[in-house]
């Protein structure tokens, strides 16, 4: 439970701090003074902070749950702060601060892709994927059949087949869908097939013999396998491991995104929002799905938590530039307007704003966590 929540912690810090580390050396970059910089949440006295030449402070609060940047003049133009060198953010040009802004999403893609490489390479750049939608991979992808259950005494269960297991190849076919291998199974009932099954892991692979049954017991089929589609995405070339922490970032984040239009639509034409509330979490959901990568142990669970901060943070990225006020993409929202039409929204207005899109966004926040806490009890 400590163990959990030490590296749940240090997970979304790191998320955090990359995050504003970006608003940080781009608005230093564009010549803005910075007043704070600081891990943790300033809900409290600062345990320790330190002044720098430059007037900026660098903060450590009791409360280790990410970190923030402080901006000169980020409140508004009127804002004042002797004795912090640099310029005031409203006193630079409109597209030095659309940098100052973007830099915060652009640092945690960054992260993501540093992330899955890492990732990838610890997993020998083969990785497999359920196929929970129809999606085309940037990353080099093969479609396979996934075992996912076996009956006893049936000719999978006799071959040694177990779940898990990956079919590549059917006597040297390989079957894009499983409609196709179910359909090679049939017609060579009473004949043996060769099947190349690799591990779940994608590692090592093995040649099995299987007869299928003519007439199978009702619901069986002629193996007597639980099956499902997959797709393993396979870095094979120099060029596409080189790229693939960037191809593997950007598939995770739209493959993420179509799987959750797909349950939306499914919960707006069915009303059964069970679907969309299961597989949406918050913090506590995070922690919890933290907690069980620890229990795997060893490497693997090591893997999994590289795995799932690159996640966070492209996730992090992509919701972050969302036109919602409050975030970076509300900010950026309103820069582009002042940018191409010469609109500039009055400070406090836009601070109005901002604090109507946060107060929403807690709110939002609350129901998540309390749906979280809700599927943690009812199991």
């Amino acid at each position: 439970m400590i163990l959990t929540a030490v590296v749940f912690l240090l997970i979304l810090s790191v998320l955090v701090l990359v995050h504003e580390f970006g608003h940080f050396i781009v608005g230093r970059l564009a010549g803005v003074g910075v007043l704070e910089f600081a891990l943790g949440l300033p809900f409290t006295r600062p345990l320790v902070s330190w002044r720098l030449k430059s007037g900026m402070k660098l903060s450590i609060y009791p409360l280790l749950f990410g970190g923030f940047v402080k901006l000169l003049g980020e409140e508004g133009p009127d804002s004042k702060e002797p004795g912090v060198v640099g310029k005031h953010f409203y006193s630079v040009g409109v597209w030095p601060r659309i940098a100052v802004v973007v830099a915060g999403v652009t640092m945690n893609f960054l992260l993501a892709v540093a992330a899955f490489y890492v990732f990838l390479a610890a997993s020998n750049f083969k990785v497999l994927i359920p196929k929970l939608a129809d999606y085309h991979f940037v990353s080099p992808s093969e479609n396979l059949v996934v075992v996912t259950g076996v009956v006893a005494d049936s000719p999978a269960k006799k071959a040694g087949l177990v779940f898990g297991d990956l079919i590549y190849l059917a006597d040297g076919q390989h079957f894009s869908d499983l409609a196709g291998f179910q359909k090679y199974t049939a017609a060579h009932a009473g004949q043996e097939i060769n099947l190349t099954v690799y591990d779940e892991t994608f590692t090592t692979s093995r040649v099995v013999t299987v007869v299928p049954r003519k007439d199978p017991p009702h619901g069986q089929g002629p193996l007597g396998l639980g099956i499902g589609d997959g797709v393993v995405l396979n870095f094979k070339t120099g060029i596409e491991k080189a790229l693939s922490g960037l191809t593997y970032s950007v598939d995770m984040l739209f493959y993420s995104l179509k799987v959750l239009a797909g349950l939306i639509f499914h919960a707006y034409q069915t009303g059964d929002t069970a679907a969309v509330t299961e597989n949406v979490s918050g913090p506590v959901g995070i922690a919890k799905v933290v907690g069980d990568i620890i229990s795997f142990g060893g490497t693997e669970a090591v893997k999994g938590l590289i795995n799932l901060l690159g996640l966070l943070s492209i996730s992090l990225a992509f919701m972050n530039i969302l036109p919602i006020p409050a975030l970076d993409g509300g900010r950026l929202m309103f820069l582009l307007v002042e940018a191409f039409f010469g609109k500039k929204l009055a400070a406090k207005r836009e601070n109005l704003v901002n604090q109507i899109g946060m107060i929403l966004l807690l709110g939002l926040i609350f129901l998540v966590t309390f749906n979280d806490l809700k599927k943690i009890l009812t199991r």
